[in-house]
C-alpha cells in the first residue's frame, strides 16, 4: 500500500494515522502500483491490410515492423487481415501485436473476399483510437467510410499503385483498383508514401498532396555471417562465379525478363556471370513466370533458383554471397531489398524509375539504368563488377540513411497528431477506445443519469497514465474498475461504508481501498493528481468541510471532477416525493420509495453548489445540468427494486449477468433477455436528453462540476 504518512497497526490490524483518527485499509489482489514513468501518449492502434504475417512480400514485411515496432515503444497494436492460410489461427499474438484473421470464401485478382470484414472491422475500429490501411486494398474505401461514422482518424499507407498485365481483365482490375485507393485517400486523415520521388510521379498521390508525408519504409536484418555465405557460395558451385542476385515475387512488374535478356550480353563481357533468384515464382494472380519459360530455359545453366528465404539470416547471407544486386523493375515505389543488400555489403544495379532510384540517389553504392533497356542493364552490371570498389557499400552509412527506429518515430509522430487532432475536434479528452470500453462497462447501466454522469465526470478528469487519482466515497469501486481499465493510475479509494468497500474487494478493483471520514482525510496535502466525487457530498453532515478536505489533499492544477443530485429533479424521476413535498410533507429520506432524496443531507442547485466550491479555492471550469427526461419512477425500478434483488442475490444468473453494474462485458445483449430489452427501452428514451434545447429545462437529475485548484492560497476559512 503507498505509504501516505507515518502509521501503526493497532492489536486488530487496523491502521491508524498517527494523530488522526481511525481507518481501516486493505489492497485489492492485483493492485500493482504504475513506474513513474510511463508512455504519455499510448495509443491502441488498429492496422488493417490483405496479407499479414507469415505472408512475404515487401508489403507484409513493412506492416509487421510497424506494427510490432509501435507495439516495442508501448502501445496497443491490432492486426485484421485475412487468413490466407487455413493452418493459421484466427485470432492470436505475434511478438506483442495481437493478429485477427477473417476467413476468406475467395479470391479477387490479388485481393481475397472475407464476408465478415464489414463486422469484424466495425467492431475493431471503435475499440481502437487510430486506424492504419496498408493498401493496395480492396476495403479500403469500407474502412475509411466507418472511421468517419465511428469518428476515428484514418491513416492511409500507400505501398504502390496497381499496376496489372495486359489483358481486359487485369485492364480492369487496375482501373477499379484507382478509383477504390482514391476514394481512400480522401477519406484518410493523412496518407504516407515511402519517397516523395514516387509521390510526385504517382497519378495517384499526386491528389493528396496537403496531407501527404514520406516516410521511409523501416528495414530490418542481421548482419551477414561471412563465412556461411562463403560456404553456401560453394555448395551451389558459385565460388568462381560472378554472382547477380535478384529477388522479389516473379511478377511482371518486376522486370526480371530485362534481367534474362541482359544475361548472354553481360557473359560477352564477364563469361563467368551467373544469376541467383530468391523468392517466389508460383503468383497466382500474374503468369509471367510461364511467360519468361524461353528465356529461362535458354539460359537454365547460369541461373539458380534458391525459393523463397524466410530466415533473416540466411537472406542477409544471401546478398552477400552475390557480387551485385540488380532490381530492373518496370515501377517499384520502394524495394526494401535494395537497402537489405546494401546493409549487407553488396552493391547495387537499379532501374532509374520514380521511387525504385531513391536508395542509390540518397547512397551513391550503385549504378542507375535506363528502364526497359536490356543492353543498358547488361552495361551497368558489367561496370559494378569491374569497378567494384568504387561502389562498395558502407553498411554503417546505410544505416544512418535508412534507420528503422527514426522511420518508427515518424510513424508514431504522424499517429500522435493524428490522434490529438481527432480529440481537439472531437471536444472530448477520452480517447474513441476509451468510449469503446467505457460503453462495454455501461452496457448493464440502468441509471441513465448515473451513465450520462459517468462518462462526463471520466472525460473531465483528463486522464493521463502514472497519475495519482482518488475517488472520494468510492462505494462499491465502480468507478474505481472504469479507471483502472482507461489508464494505468494509481488508484485509492475511500468510503465510510465497511461493507461496500468489502464489496469492491470482491470485484477486484485495481485500487487501494481505505474505510475512513473524508471530513478528515487520512492523506498529506497535495497527495493526488486527480479526484472524483460522485454523489457523495449531499450525503455528508459538512459539505464545506469536506469541499476544504479535497481542495487541501489535491496538488494544484489538480483536477476535481464532482456530481450531486440537483434541487430542481424531474418529477418522473420520483413522483413519490414529488407529490408529498407538494403537500407539505418533509422529503422521505430512508425506506424503499425514498427516491432522489435516500439517506440525503441536502440536494443543491447549481449557483448554491458552485458558490460553496469557489469559496473553497477552487475555480470553476464547467457547471452543467445533466438529465431531464427519464422513464417513470426509473430511480423505484432501479434502486428500490433491482438494487435488493441483486444485492441479495435473488437474480437467476442469466439475469444477474445483464442487471450486475460490474458484469458488462459478460452481458451479450440479447434483446430476448427481459433486462436487456428494459435496458434498450430506458436507453431510448434517455436519448431524447440530447435534444438541441434541453439546456432550457427547468428541471434535471444532477449539478455535475468540473473544477481545478488553482495556484496560489486557499480561499476556505
Amino acid at each position: 500500500m503507498q505509504a501516505w504518512g507515518a502509521q501503526e497497526p493497532d492489536r486488530k490490524g487496523r491502521l491508524y494515522p498517527v494523530g488522526g483518527a481511525p481507518f481501516v485499509a486493505f489492497i485489492t489482489p492485483g493492485y500493482n502500483r504504475p513506474h513513474d514513468t510511463v508512455e504519455s501518449h499510448h495509443m491502441r492502434i488498429l492496422s488493417i491490410l490483405t496479407y499479414y504475417y507469415p505472408h512475404w512480400t515487401g508489403l507484409t514485411q513493412h506492416a509487421q515492423r510497424v506494427a510490432e515496432g509501435l507495439a516495442a515503444r508501448g502501445h496497443t497494436v491490432t492486426v485484421l487481415a485475412t487468413r490466407h492460410q487455413p493452418d493459421l489461427a484466427r485470432d492470436e499474438v505475434v511478438n506483442g501485436v495481437r493478429v485477427v484473421r477473417l476467413q476468406p470464401v475467395a479470391r479477387f485478382s490479388r485481393g481475397m473476399i472475407a464476408p465478415a470484414f464489414p463486422w469484424a472491422a466495425a467492431k475493431l475500429i471503435a475499440q481502437h483510437d487510430i486506424v492504419q490501411i496498408h493498401t493496395p486494398l480492396p476495403e479500403a474505401p469500407l474502412v475509411g467510410l466507418l472511421c468517419r461514422l465511428l469518428r476515428r482518424p484514418l491513416l492511409m499507407t500507400h505501398h504502390g499503385d496497381v499496376v496489372m498485365p495486359a489483358g481486359p481483365f487485369n485492364q480492369f482490375v487496375e482501373a477499379a483498383a484507382y478509383v477504390v485507393l482514391r476514394v481512400a485517400g480522401t477519406l484518410a486523415n493523412a496518407v504516407t508514401s515511402y519517397s516523395q520521388d514516387y509521390a510526385a510521379h504517382s497519378r495517384l498521390l499526386q491528389h493528396f498532396t496537403p496531407k501527404l508525408r514520406c516516410i521511409y519504409p523501416p528495414v530490418d536484418l542481421p548482419p551477414p555471417d561471412r563465412a556461411e555465405a562463403a560456404a553456401w557460395r560453394a555448395e551451389l558451385g558459385l565460388a568462381d562465379r560472378r554472382v547477380v542476385g535478384f529477388a522479389g515475387r516473379w511478377v511482371e512488374e518486376k522486370g526480371f525478363d530485362y534481367l534474362l535478356e541482359a544475361l548472354p550480353l553481360l557473359r560477352m563481357k564477364q563469361p563467368n556471370a551467373h544469376l541467383v533468384y530468391a523468392g517466389d515464382r508460383e503468383v497466382i494472380y500474374d503468369d509471367f513466370y510461364a511467360r519468361c519459360l524461353p528465356l529461362i530455359d535458354a539460359q537454365h545453366e547460369h541461373l539458380t533458383f534458391l525459393g523463397l528465404i524466410r530466415d533473416p539470416q540466411q537472406m542477409a547471407n544471401f546478398y552477400h554471397m552475390c557480387d551485385v544486386f540488380t532490381l530492373p523493375s518496370r515501377t517499384d515505389m520502394f524495394a526494401l531489398v535494395q537497402v537489405e543488400a546494401l546493409l549487407s555489403g553488396t552493391p547495387l544495379v537499379t532501374a532509374d524509375i520514380p521511387g525504385a532510384r531513391v536508395v542509390v540517389q540518397e547512397t551513391g553504392m550503385g549504378r542507375l539504368v535506363a528502364p526497359h533497356n536490356s543492353l543498358a542493364l547488361a552495361a551497368a552490371i558489367d561496370e559494378v563488377l569491374t569497378e567494384a570498389g568504387r561502389y562498395q557499400p558502407q553498411p554503417a552509412m546505410v544505416r544512418a540513411i535508412f534507420d528503422t527506429e527514426r522511420s518508427l518515430e515518424q510513424y508514431e509522430t504522424c499517429m500522435t497528431e493524428l490522434n490529438r487532432t481527432a480529440f481537439a475536434t472531437s471536444g472530448t479528452t477520452l480517447r474513441p477506445s476509451d468510449q469503446a470500453t467505457l460503453e462495454v462497462l455501461l452496457r448493464n447501466e440502468a441509471d441513465m443519469a448515473f451513465r450520462r454522469r459517468a462518462q462526463r465526470l471520466l472525460d473531465w478528469l483528463e486522464l493521463r497514465d502514472g497519475e495519482r487519482v482518488f475517488d472520494c466515497g468510492c462505494g462499491m469501486g465502480f468507478y474505481l474498475m472504469a479507471l483502472g481499465q482507461l489508464r494505468q493510475l494509481e488508484l485509492v479509494g475511500l468510503d465510510g461504508d465497511m461493507e461496500r468497500l468489502q464489496w469492491a474487494q470482491r470485484e477486484q478493483v485495481p485500487a487501494a481501498l481505505l474505510n475512513g471520514d473524508i471530513l478528515q482525510l487520512p492523506f498529506p496535502d497535495a497527495s493526488f493528481d486527480k479526484i472524483l466525487m460522485s454523489e457523495v457530498l449531499e450525503h455528508l453532515s459538512d459539505d464545506r468541510r469536506a469541499l476544504a478536505e479535497l481542495y487541501r489533499v489535491l496538488r494544484t492544477g489538480g483536477i476535481l471532477a464532482l456530481s450531486v443530485p440537483h434541487a430542481r429533479f424531474p418529477f418522473w424521476w420520483d413522483p413519490i416525493n414529488s407529490i408529498w413535498i407538494a403537500l407539505g410533507g418533509q422529503p422521505i429520506r430512508s425506506g424503499p420509495v425514498a427516491g432522489i432524496w435516500s439517506n440525503h443531507e441536502r440536494l443543491y442547485e447549481p449557483g448554491e453548489l458552485a458558490a460553496r466550491m469557489a469559496a473553497a479555492g477552487f475555480e470553476l471550469e464547467i457547471v452543467e445540468e445533466a438529465t431531464h427526461y427519464s422513464f417513470p419512477l426509473i430511480h423505484f425500478l432501479v434502486y428500490g427494486i433491482g438494487k435488493p434483488l441483486l444485492e441479495h442475490n435473488l437474480l437467476p444468473s442469466t439475469l444477474r449477468k445483464s442487471a450486475d453494474r460490474f458484469a458488462g462485458s459478460q452481458n451479450s445483449g440479447s434483446l430476448l433477455n427481459p433486462i436487456n430489452l428494459g435496458l434498450s427501452i430506458f436507453r431510448l428514451i434517455d436519448r431524447l436528453n440530447d435534444r438541441p434545447g434541453v439546456q432550457h429545462q427547468q428541471t434535471f437529475v444532477n449539478v455535475l462540476v468540473k473544477a481545478r485548484k488553482p495556484a496560489g492560497p486557499s480561499h476556505s476559512g
